[in-house]
């Protein structure tokens, strides 16, 4: 009996555990609008890219990607840091988001000098995701 309990316990666990996001992660009078699944695409200075599973939560002073992998760290760009939004892979001041070969979206969050591109799944409400 015990060890079913204990098997129980850590079920709940690893379930509780694969939602990390947390309204305390927000600033003081910051708002969560929304959330929208997406891969965040990694180059490690190479032609390769790396694409991890995630969320991506619209809020009024940030964006945070929360990966579904645990051993994968929370991201949280301020959007006053932020110098651009657009789309990824041109330079146009205009160009906010562009329809991927997948049919998801690349948005692309420059913060200094680092740069943080995501792919939407969904690309129904771009604009709102973009004018949010």
């Amino acid at each position: 009996m015990a060890f079913i309990r204990k098997k129980q316990q850590e079920q709940q666990l690893q379930l509780y555990s694969k939602e990390r996001f947390s309204l305390l992660l927000l600033n003081l009078e910051e708002y969560y609008f929304e959330q929208h699944t997406a891969n965040h695409v990694q180059h490690n200075g190479s032609q390769e890219e790396r694409k991890i599973r995630g969320s991506l939560k619209i809020c009024s002073k940030s964006v945070i990607f929360e990966p579904d992998a645990i051993s994968q760290p929370i991201i949280k760009i301020p959007l006053r840091d932020c110098i651009k939004i657009g789309k990824h892979g041109e330079n146009g001041a205009n160009q906010h988001f562009a329809k991927a070969k997948s049919g998801g979206i690349s948005l692309i969050f420059s913060q200094g000098k680092m740069e943080y591109v995501f792919e939407l799944d969904v690309s129904g409400k771009v604009e709102d995701v973009v004018e949010t």
